[in-house]
Parts: structure tokens; C-alpha cells; sequence
């Protein structure tokens, strides 16, 4: 599963200006604004009669200390242009078969400052035969 996640995250470092991190360092510098963090992949089977199957969903993330929502909703669509119904290759071992953004929302973080763009993909995919 970690090439589906490679897959991801290697698309969003090619096509977003901002940095992408699947671990946001803690001592991450203000000059550091705005990023994008990739989360884990939650696999659910999703087989069929003749054949095994999967489907993920993957959380990303956009952070930004903008005062407005402008620089965080220009993120989201950043990666809903990068990755949604984006025709994957097949990894060595699996082949991806469709994702789709399913949730986004912006939130306004308690500290006042921070702002993020949450965003769920649904993810098909099945393993290539051997």
C-alpha cells in the first residue's frame, strides 16, 4: 500500500508550489506557510467475485496564516486540480483505478491564525496480476 501512498504523495510535490509533508516538523518556521500535510491511508476491501480489491480514502490537508481564506481555498484547489479523477500509472504492483474528492471544508484553527483546508479522496485500486 505504500506505493498508492508514494503515488499521492509524489503527485502533490510535482504539481503544488507550497512544500508537502507526510510529518509536519514541530519546529516548523512561520516563513514555512502555507504547506500541505498528506495523512495515512484508511484501506477498506472492496473485492468482487473474481477479483481482490481495495478503496482508501486519504485526508490532505493545506495550512496557511493568511488572515483570510483566500490562500487556503486557492490550496484546496490546488490538489482537487492535482489529484481529482487524475489518471494514476499503475505502481509495480497495483493499478489505480479512480479518485475522487469527496469532503472539503475549511476550518479556522483556535489559535485564530491558522487556517486549513481539509479534503477526503476515495480511492480504487486492485492488485496487477503477478
Amino acid at each position: 500500500m505504500n506505493e498508492i501512498y508514494s503515488a499521492i504523495y509524489d503527485r502533490l510535490t510535482s504539481q503544488l508550489a507550497e512544500s508537502v509533508y507526510d510529518h509536519v516538523p514541530q519546529d516548523l518556521n512561520e516563513n514555512n506557510y502555507p504547506f500541505v500535510r498528506v495523512d495515512s491511508l484508511e484501506i477498506n476491501n472492496n473485492d468482487v467475485d473474481d477479483k481482490t480489491g481495495f478503496s482508501a480514502t486519504i485526508q490532505i490537508v493545506g495550512f496557511s496564516r493568511y488572515r483570510g481564506v483566500k490562500e487556503v481555498s486557492n490550496i484546496a484547489d490546488s490538489v482537487y486540480n492535482s489529484l481529482n479523477r487524475f489518471n494514476f500509472p499503475d505502481t509495480s504492483n497495483y493499478g489505480i483505478s479512480g479518485i475522487e474528492e469527496t469532503i472539503r471544508k475549511i476550518i479556522v484553527q483556535s489559535d485564530g491564525l491558522t487556517r486549513n483546508s481539509v479534503q477526503r479522496y476515495e480511492l480504487n485500486f486492485e492488485p496487477l496480476p503477478i
